[in-house]
C-alpha cells in the first residue's frame, strides 16, 4: 500500500510539473509581431503591412526564447526598400521588429530602363521612368555606367561604381543631400587610361562640374568640388563649369577651378 501511495504521489507530481511546463510554454509562444517601420513613401506603407504579415507567419507559435533575428532576413530579402534596424523580444509573447525604408537617390540608365538605387548603391527596383516614388521628381539620373544587379543587391558591373558612390556620398554629406542639389551625373572616358576617366555633374541651378581621374583621391576631389561650388555667388551658379583635377603642388594634391565661359 505504501509503495502505491508513493507511485501515486510521483505520478501526480509528474503530471503537475508537465502541466505547469506546458502552460508556461504556451504563454511564451509568439502570437504577435509588431513591425515599427519608418517610411518615406506611400508605397512603402502597403509593403510594410505585407512584410509584417510574413514575419508573423514565420514566428507564430515559436518559443519567444529561441527566435532569431537572422530568420527574419529571409523575409526582408523580398522587400529591398526595407532594412531591419532592431529586433526585440517583448515578453511573454510578442516581437517588435524595427525597420526603415531606404529612400531612392539614383536612376542609372540601363538600356530602356533605369536601375533605381539607394544612397549606398543597393538596387531597389528597375523601372521605365527615373522618377522618385516618394515625391515624383526625378532621381539623380546617371549615364555612362555599365551596370547590372538584382533587387536587394549592390549594383555591380563598372569598376568605377564604388568610387562614384563614395564621391556622391561625400558630396551628399557636405551639401546636406544629393537629390536636392544635383540633377544628373555622367561617367565618361576619353582614353583607356584611368587618368582619363571623368565624373560630370549638373547642379540644379545650372552650373556643371567635371572631375578628372576621380578614382584617385576620390573624397578629396569631392571636397574640392563642393568647396568651389559653395564659394560661388548665386549668379555664377547659374552656369559655367567647375573643373577638379590632380595637382601635385596643391596641399591636398587636388585643384578646383571655375570657368564662367565654359
Amino acid at each position: 500500500m505504501h509503495k502505491r501511495n508513493v507511485i501515486a504521489i510521483l505520478l501526480t507530481a509528474v503530471i503537475f510539473i508537465s502541466a505547469a511546463v506546458l502552460g508556461v510554454s504556451a504563454v511564451y509562444r509568439v502570437n504577435a509581431v509588431t513591425l515599427d517601420a519608418s517610411v518615406v513613401s506611400e508605397a512603402a506603407k502597403a509593403e510594410a503591412d505585407e512584410l509584417q504579415k510574413l514575419l508573423l507567419e514565420r514566428y507564430k507559435d515559436e518559443s519567444v526564447f529561441f527566435v532569431k533575428p537572422e530568420e527574419a532576413e529571409a523575409d526582408f530579402a523580398g522587400f529591398p526598400y526595407f532594412r531591419m534596424t532592431a529586433f526585440k523580444k517583448a515578453y511573454p509573447n510578442r516581437l517588435i521588429v524595427s525597420a526603415k525604408e531606404d529612400p531612392e537617390v539614383f536612376a542609372v540608365k540601363h538600356a530602356e530602363e533605369y536601375y533605381i538605387l539607394g544612397a549606398d548603391g543597393t538596387v531597389l527596383g528597375l523601372r521605365e521612368e527615373p522618377s522618385n516614388r516618394s515625391d515624383g521628381a526625378d532621381n539623380v539620373i546617371v549615364t555612362g555606367i555599365s551596370a547590372a544587379g538584382a533587387k536587394g543587391e549592390l549594383l555591380g558591373g563598372d569598376e568605377c561604381i564604388p568610387s562614384f558612390l563614395a564621391f556622391c556620398s561625400k558630396m551628399s554629406q557636405l551639401l546636406d543631400g544629393l537629390r536636392s542639389n544635383v540633377l544628373s551625373a555622367e561617367v565618361s572616358r576619353r582614353a583607356s587610361a584611368q587618368t582619363e576617366m571623368f565624373f560630370s555633374f549638373v547642379f540644379r541651378e545650372g552650373i556643371r562640374a567635371e572631375i578628372k581621374n576621380p578614382m584617385a583621391l576620390t573624397e578629396k576631389k569631392a571636397e574640392a568640388l563642393v568647396s568651389c561650388y559653395l564659394s560661388r555667388p548665386d549668379n555664377e551658379k547659374l552656369g559655367g563649369l567647375i573643373r577638379v583635377m590632380d595637382d601635385n603642388e596643391a596641399p591636398d594634391g587636388v585643384r578646383a577651378t571655375y570657368d564662367q565661359n565654359a
